[in-house]
């Protein structure tokens, strides 16, 4: 069972980007607008269906709009709270239900920001994947104690199973989680009988989630979400993200 560092990940390192590449290069525009993301899989028909998850962010507020497509698809944005138009991100409510094939998300996109004094600026980023997962089946428990019963099957071509604490689903900011990969999972002796016959369970808490260098979780309400990954170089480099059943906490 692993943590993963409790972070908005591409907002903060995008942001960091700005303010290194600011002082190495002069030259550079005065307004700048860079972006990534990874590729949402969700399986709400007998085919599975696919939308881009993307994070935006510039170097001053893009308060004339933001713009970002492949051709294909078009991405649906929202506000980031807390980066006054700096940051913006996919409008997952939106987006799902515009999900379509693989091919039609996936390739080159170009940004296009507009910031508050009519300046324009441009940046491309890329989703590559060449195939979906199976259907991830699995069961999340939360009690009022932050106890967390989670039971998995594996899914066809994941790479890793994730536990997520979120504020919603398909968000980008995870204030908590854990990670495990096949062979880890496989350790765990599966269920014999009853309901989850045949899944993996895992027992944890909600502090387990959070990483030893976190601020203290906030009052509020959470998701804690069951998910699934085709990953690139490491656990953090979704690919393909496909979420499963969730629970919610309350602190």
């Amino acid at each position: 069972m692993k943590t993963i560092l409790n972070l908005k990940q591409y907002v903060i390192l995008l942001v960091a980007a700005f303010a290194m590449t600011s002082c190495l290069d002069s030259d550079d525009p005065d307004f700048q607008v860079v972006g990534g993301g990874y590729i949402i899989q969700v399986n709400n028909t007998s085919t599975p269906s696919f939308f881009p998850m993307v994070t935006i962010s510039a170097n001053e507020p893009m308060s004339g709009g933001c713009q970002v497509s492949n051709g294909k698809t078009n991405v649906s944005l929202k506000d980031i709270e807390g980066y006054a138009k700096q940051a913006v991100q996919t409008d997952a409510s939106t987006q799902i239900l515009l999900a379509k094939e693989l091919t039609e998300v996936t390739g080159q996109y170009t940004i296009k920001a507009v910031n508050g004094a009519g300046e324009a600026a441009e940046s491309w980023f890329s989703l590559s994947a060449s195939k979906g997962m199976g259907a991830l089946e699995s069961k999340i428990e939360c009690g009022d104690d932050g106890k967390i019963t989670a039971y998995f099957k594996l899914a066809e071509e994941a790479d890793y199973y994730y536990i997520f604490l979120q504020k919603d689903s398909y968000d980008l900011s995870k204030y908590g989680s854990k990670y495990w990969s096949e062979t880890d999972l496989k350790k765990v002796e599966p269920e014999m009988n009853g309901q989850y016959e045949g899944y993996y369970k895992l027992v944890l808490n909600v502090s387990d989630l959070l990483s030893s260098s976190s601020t203290e979780l906030a009052s509020g309400r959470y998701k804690v979400i069951a998910a699934a990954a085709i990953t690139g170089t490491n656990y953090t480099n979704f690919l393909v993200l496909q979420e499963g059943d969730y629970d919610t906490y309350t602190k």
